[in-house]
């Protein structure tokens, strides 16, 4: 009896985990996404991952402005939905600039 109870005890706590990380993925992934589109072409100076644990690795076109660059590293560090920001400028560089 006690071996049944432990397995679905385990059994559960293994199944809710991907749910958690996917969760917290899909909500990194929006807020990213919410940022970005107030940077009118961000698709063109940034590229991003966002892990299933929700944080973020961004990749900025390497002659991106550094005002621009750190407003927009702030924002996506403030947001709560996600975790955590690995970012650099070391993307390649943007006509735009």
């Amino acid at each position: 009896m006690k071996i049944s109870s432990l397995f679905l005890v385990l059994a559960l706590l293994i199944g809710g985990a991907p749910a958690s990380a996917s969760e917290s993925e899909a909500k990194a992934g929006e807020a990213v996404a919410n940022i970005l589109f107030d940077f009118d072409g961000s698709n063109e100076f940034v590229s991003y991952f966002v892990r299933p644990d929700g944080f973020v690795d961004a990749v900025f076109a390497r002659n991106t402005p550094e005002p621009l660059y750190t407003e927009v590293v702030e924002k996506l560090r403030a947001h709560p939905d996600i975790r955590g920001v690995l970012a650099g400028r070391g993307g390649p560089t943007c006509s735009r600039f």
